[in-house]
């Protein structure tokens, strides 16, 4: 008999890959491209399968945390689903995190078990402090040592699809790193969406990831999405490995989708100074998230390769929420697109009414893909999800057809002589600049307005300008209330892991400088 179930009908991811080993089970799920071992869907369900039995064997029990911290790699991906198939909660974190930023993150988390890359063993060698770390090898020796393993997890263990599967670590622009905590339910709804919204398809979708899987992008935009449809990832550990092969890779496996962020297209523009030659006719889009992405970053990279680029928008606690699709006909760049069918948009002003289009205010957002809760932050969690609308603290504005812009965090704004001013508008104006790649302003003390404005500048790989004619290109096209007060010339803005750019972090830099 045919077995009519879909992915969608499955309680949680690990039941997708079983579910997956069983209708494509030769298929290809997943191809390694450090080693060009690839694993068909009926393989790494098994791998997945011993894995589990390894986390149990460790100790593991249902509801512990399991935290990760490892460069992209199928023992990153056999890791992630086993600890779903026993009930653990996976704890990602990004692979570059600072050893503090980790013992914090462990000092929270409490987990029972921490996965470290072998490269990055001996930082952690004499470590007293409770979870046992698994050290995993770069030499992929991982499956020969769950050789071993019994091939079926004796007894099963039931899920609770309400239940956390995943504890993300939030690096914050606005505060403390929180732990976000997203419960099975949450993934299967919003990835199914996703799938949906972004036109994915169940016969041939083939993704090449290279962003951190420490990450959420590749996790919610590739790696689960195509495990959903039964499709096919290309594992590259991190794009500086691949960056001058990576239209080949396209062509040669005729990739349909990539994840970036704003800095992989930056260096994609300047390692290719011209046109190129390879058919990328398989690739319908790019996708770029994590971080605001300018209108004209998108414009240059189609006029340079031909490409569109979809600004993606969506947070640790949501996953994506919209989607700017840049193949619909009248397609214009610059906005974050519609709300994904699984979530509710609203655009809320100060005393929680709903604004009209093209009014700002704040993003709220409701559905199934809202997340379950902060880890040890109930308060927190009760503060920006009130009856089950999610307040996100991002300013954007609606227009009349329903496409959504993102305008800046909220807290961000800085308010000049009683003005309320969003800086994200001014970041704009600066990098229309022909010599300024990236711009960055805040709000800095001041006796006579309470705030006045400062705008830091990253230039272009090879071009100058002083700056005054940057100050000079904002007269032109700012009214006087927003003109920045100085424009600083930089050689690196600060960010998160994922790219986010930190004005927090400059605002206590040049409070201190101006002390």
């Amino acid at each position: 008999m045919t077995d009519r179930r879909t992915a969608e009908d499955c309680r949680n991811f690990s039941e997708v890959i079983r579910f997956q080993s069983r209708v494509n089970p030769e298929r290809i799920f997943l191809l390694d491209l450090k080693t060009n071992r690839s694993y068909s869907y009926r393989e790494f369900d098994l791998v997945v399968e011993k894995t589990a039995g390894f986390l149990l064997s460790k100790g593991v029990r249902k509801g512990e945390r399991v935290t990760a911290i490892i460069e992209n790699s199928p023992e990153y991906c056999f890791f992630y689903f086993a600890s779903l198939r026993i009930g653990a909660i996976f704890n990602p974190m990004p692979y570059i995190s600072h050893r503090k930023e980790i013992e914090k993150n462990i000092d929270l988390v409490e987990p029972a078990l921490v996965l470290i890359d072998q490269r990055r063993e001996k930082e952690f060698a004499e470590w007293k402090h409770g979870p046992i770390f698994i050290p995993v090898d770069s030499d992929r020796q991982f499956e020969k040592r769950i050789a071993g393993m019994p091939d079926t997890i004796v007894p099963g263990i039931e899920v609770d699809t309400d239940r956390p599967a995943c504890l993300y670590y939030s690096s914050g622009t606005t505060s403390d790193p929180k732990g976000v905590l997203f419960s099975h339910k949450n993934m299967i709804a919003n990835i199914a969406s996703v799938c949906r919204g972004f036109r994915f398809s169940r016969e041939n979708e083939i993704h090449l990831v290279f962003l951190p899987l420490g990450h959420t992008a590749s996790i919610n935009y590739s790696f689960l999405p195509c495990a959903f449809l039964g499709g096919k990832i290309l594992l590259a550990e991190n794009f500086w490995d691949i960056r001058n092969k990576i239209w080949d890779l396209i062509e040669d496996h005729r990739v349909t989708y990539m994840e970036t962020v704003p800095t992989v297209l930056y260096s994609l523009l300047n390692i290719y100074k011209h046109k190129i030659d390879q058919d990328l006719s398989s690739l319908r889009f790019v996708g770029c998230g994590s971080a605001p992405l300018q209108k004209s970053i998108q414009l240059e990279f189609e006029n340079k390769f031909g490409l569109k680029v979809a600004n993606l928008y969506g947070l640790s606690e949501t996953g994506p929420t919209h989607i700017d699709y840049p193949l619909d006909p009248g397609w214009n760049p610059g906005s974050i697109g519609v709300p994904l069918d699984v979530n509710e948009a609203f655009i809320m002003g100060e005393r929680g009414e709903e604004l009209q289009p093209g009014q700002t205010g704040e993003i709220v957002l409701k559905g199934d893909n809202v997340f379950v809760g902060y880890f040890k932050n109930d308060k927190l969690y009760r503060d920006v999800v009130r009856d089950g609308y999610f307040y996100t603290g991002d300013l954007g504005c609606k227009d009349k057809q329903g496409i959504y812009y993102f305008i800046d965090r909220k807290k961000d704004i800085i308010i000049k002589g009683g003005i309320n001013i969003i800086p994200g508008e001014i970041d704009e104006i600066l990098m229309q600049h022909p010599a300024v790649r990236e711009g960055l302003t805040i709000g800095i003390p001041d006796a006579v307005f309470g705030e006045e404005i400062r705008s830091f500048v990253v230039l272009k790989d090879g071009m100058s300008a002083p700056s005054s004619a940057i100050l000079a290109h904002c007269r032109e096209h700012l009214p006087k209330i927003k003109i920045p007060r100085e424009v600083i010339v930089v050689d690196a803005l600060p960010k998160t892991h994922s790219g986010k750019l930190l004005r927090k972090k400059m605002r206590k830099r040049s409070t201190r400088q101006t002390r």
